[in-house]
């Protein structure tokens, strides 16, 4: 064979022998629409969290992004269903703080909030508020302080149920001050919040987003704020940080995951329609409705604090033997 003649059948077998890998080449992503597990149900502060962020992407992404609510057991249901679901970025899941604090109160929680899933990007956060019941007699933080003190146990204070994050940010407060108060959980924060609207109970802690129609009214007060910075709404009032107490900043925060083994080219592509999504001067407007500023984080970023936090709030429910009812 001639040289000439062997070159081009070299170049003939390898061309078929590489066409077959040229065709297996995955589709570009997206080809259809993609799926957010919302383990919420509708219509309530998840549901409403999301729902514009996902108008956003599906501008952004060229597809269809709709929500599929899946509530049930401390939002453990339908984060279940998204760490089982197919990693190939046609479902996503809105993941948050409550997530790492049910690690660590449910007993065999089906799945690994840290390992079993590729995060994404962090949305979102919102701080929380100490209140008090105006005509409680209690003016300022440390007002309360010295009177929980000085009647240890016989202040009580509510929240909307064990493991709640007003419950964890008053342990923490507890063991910061060397205080004793009394918990009373209610099944839910509205219940929680109207008695103490209605005085019965004289302490809660809340979101703002919960609580400002009443600071506005004057049946509350607020004594101290749990973000970092103050809040805009309420520059007068301390952090605990300002106050000595920096262990009670506590952000809640909501973002998206994909489950573990999301090929990383899909969950960048991700994190940018997230990152794109989030310039909307319309999306911003919403969760500030919700008492919610932007948090946004890369994976690795959100990565980091899903583990810090499941971490933080894990030695915190251990150490008080706590376990959801």
């Amino acid at each position: 064979m001639k040289p000439v003649t062997r070159r081009l059948a070299a170049f003939t077998l390898v061309a078929l022998g590489t066409a077959p890998f040229a065709r297996a080449q995955p589709a570009a992503w997206p080809t259809k629409p993609i799926r957010i597990i919302v383990p919420a149900p509708p219509g309530g502060a998840y549901d409403r969290t999301i729902r514009p962020l996902a108008q956003e992407m599906s501008a952004q992404l060229k597809q269809p992004v709709f929500i599929e609510n899946k509530p049930g057991a401390g939002n453990i249901i339908g984060t279940q269903a998204g760490a089982t679901a197919a990693p190939d970025g046609y479902t996503l899941t809105m993941t948050g703080m409550l997530n790492t604090i049910a690690q660590g109160i449910y007993e065999r929680v089906p799945f690994d909030i840290v390992a079993d899933f590729a995060h994404v990007a962090c949305i979102a956060g919102g701080e929380q508020w100490l209140v008090v019941n105006s005509q409680a007699g209690i003016a300022s933080f440390a007002g309360l302080i010295e009177q929980a003190r000085r009647e240890p146990g016989k202040l009580n204070y509510a929240t909307s149920g064990q493991g709640s994050t007003g419950h964890l940010v008053m342990e923490l407060l507890q063991r910061a001050t060397g205080t004793q108060l009394t918990h009373v959980p209610y099944k839910g924060g509205a219940p929680a919040l109207q008695d103490v609207l209605a005085g019965l109970v004289p302490i809660t802690v809340i979101p703002g987003s919960g609580a400002m129609q009443h600071v506005q009214s004057g049946k509350l007060k607020v004594l101290a704020v749990s973000s970092a910075a103050r809040s805009p709404e309420l520059p007068q009032v301390p952090t605990f940080e300002e106050i000595g107490h920096k262990q009670l900043t506590v952000i809640s925060w909501v973002g998206l995951s994909a489950p573990k083994g999301t090929p990383p080219e899909i969950v960048d592509k991700v994190y940018a329609a997230v990152r794109a999504s989030m310039a909307s001067k319309d999306l911003m407007a919403k969760l500030a409705a919700e008492g919610l500023t932007a948090m946004l984080m890369s994976p690795s970023q959100y990565t980091q604090l899903v583990r810090s936090d499941t971490e933080r709030w894990g030695q915190l429910t251990r150490s008080l033997n706590l376990k959801a009812n």
